[in-house]
């Protein structure tokens, strides 16, 4: 969870459910011209570097998370729904990621083993044209 102590929020951020946009939200509700320019830096920077610009539940004592859930902050919590969510994930590490090509390549060849590259091409194309 991040808190923004500025704007008294407390924000759970699920992942696939635009936790990166909320995180680069975050960030420029600050105002700090170091997060504005993290803001729009890739993903995996982000990622690694804006927890330095809000707070986190986990660095924080007890008696500290129960003044923020007890009413003194707003609490958000966005969600989307399960299947949406399932196959997103999917489509991000089967198609964008490249650190997940052996992967690829290990479920193809394990289920699909006489599936054409051109097919699969156009498989590709046609889930792009539906988005």
């Amino acid at each position: 969870m991040a808190v923004s102590y500025q704007k008294r929020v407390v924000m759970c951020l699920v992942g696939k459910a635009a936790g990166t946009t909320w995180r680069r939200i975050l960030l420029q509700l600050t105002g700090r011209r170091e997060a504005l320019a993290l803001a729009k830096a890739n993903r995996h920077v982000l990622h690694g570097r804006a927890g330095a610009y809000y707070g986190s539940f986990h660095q924080m004592s007890g008696l500290r998370r129960d003044h923020y859930l007890m009413g003194h902050y707003y609490k958000v919590m966005f969600v989307r729904e399960p299947l949406e969510r399932l196959i997103s994930g999917y489509r991000d590490k089967m198609f964008r990621a490249v650190g997940y090509g052996p992967l690829r390549y290990a479920i193809k060849h394990r289920f699909r083993s006489n599936v054409s590259s051109r097919f699969a091409k156009r498989v590709f194309y046609a889930l792009q044209i539906k988005r």
